[in-house]
């Protein structure tokens, strides 16, 4: 009786494993929706971003497609437009990861950001697109995007 008991209680164990690394790459509704660049964070301080910056936009629709619009200043003082990707997002859970991916020239590509975290209304980026401190190579920021 003991070694049915036994049998019993190991395939329950078994039985109860989890799923969840199986399907690493999830779709997560909290990260749907329009997210507009409020703010660079580093070390340790906040710094503004420009009008051009301002116009960017990482958009996320209910079905995961979506785009990312970045922009830059230009020379003569106008914003041009740095990167723009229509696609299909998707967000790893495991490793904090945003991908977009797209279509250029008929090729596949994909683009993908690290997620620090994000709630309903702010998304974290890593970021190190920008040199804030006038020394190439070491600007690990925080780009924060705010929910519309």
């Amino acid at each position: 009786m003991k070694y049915v008991i036994g049998i019993l209680l190991l395939m329950g164990i078994v039985s109860c494993s989890s799923d969840e690394d199986n399907n690493v790459v999830v779709n997560e509704v909290g990260i749907n929706g329009t997210w507009r660049p409020f703010k660079y964070e580093f070390r340790g301080k906040n710094i503004a971003l420009n009008d051009c910056e301002d116009k960017g936009v990482i958009m996320i629709n209910a079905d995961f497609s979506g785009s990312y619009d970045r922009y830059e200043s230009g020379t003569s003082g106008n914003c041009n437009l740095s990167d723009s990707f229509v696609g299909k997002w998707a967000y790893d859970s495991l490793y904090n990861t945003l991908t977009i991916t797209y279509t250029d020239a008929g090729d596949t590509k994909t683009m993908k950001k690290q997620v620090q975290s994000y709630s309903d209304t702010e998304l974290r980026i890593n970021d190190n697109s920008k040199n804030l401190d006038n020394i190439p190579g070491n600007d690990e920021a925080v780009l924060v995007f705010r929910k519309e």
